[in-house]
């Protein structure tokens, strides 16, 4: 979901907050850090921490605003997301890891909590983008929310043919 979610996400929008505090990419840069942090405790001989881990352009106080940064912000997240897919497909998931506090876990423990954390976080970009972008739901899925009107704000899937789009447009 998390990488779904990202593709298509501006610099305009990354850089975003919709009113609150945390923006898409920082959100994203949390991700992939922790992502990064719990696979190097997991699987390296000499684990690396948050202050140590490979942050592009160094762990900084503030981001760049380019695109360019965003760029490899969004390919060091997609860098440690293949490097839990690679490193889980013949793993031991009962076995214990080390875990960054100290102590370890079973690896099937430690993979749904990172699995976990990156969906609670796909949801937050969702939520985000979609207060960007003033989008509600998909069509053919609105729900009925009398004290907010969400008529014109209905997002075409991806897969939904023209014809459908315009009978949903039209209703």
């Amino acid at each position: 979901m998390l990488v779904a979610n990202l593709r298509a996400v501006s610099l305009e929008e990354a850089l975003g907050s919709a009113g609150g505090y945390r923006s898409i990419l920082g959100i994203l840069k949390h991700v992939a850090g922790w992502s990064a942090v719990y696979h190097s405790y997991a699987f390296e001989d000499d684990p690396v921490y948050w202050d140590r881990t490979d942050w592009p352009r160094g762990l900084r106080d503030t981001i760049e605003p380019t695109t360019e940064y965003l760029d490899e912000v969004h390919a060091w997240w997609e860098r440690t997301f293949r490097c839990w897919l690679t490193s889980i497909a013949d793993a031991d998931l009962e076995g214990p890891r080390p875990v960054h506090w100290g102590g370890t876990a079973p690896l099937g423990d430690i993979v749904v909590s990172v699995a976990t954390h990156w969906a609670y976080h796909s949801g937050e970009i969702n939520a985000v983008l979609a207060i960007q972008r003033e989008e509600a739901w998909e069509y053919g899925e609105e729900v009925e929310e009398n004290h907010i009107s969400t008529l014109g704000h209905g997002v075409r899937p991806p897969w939904m043919s023209e014809e459908e789009a315009d009978r949903w447009e039209r209703s």
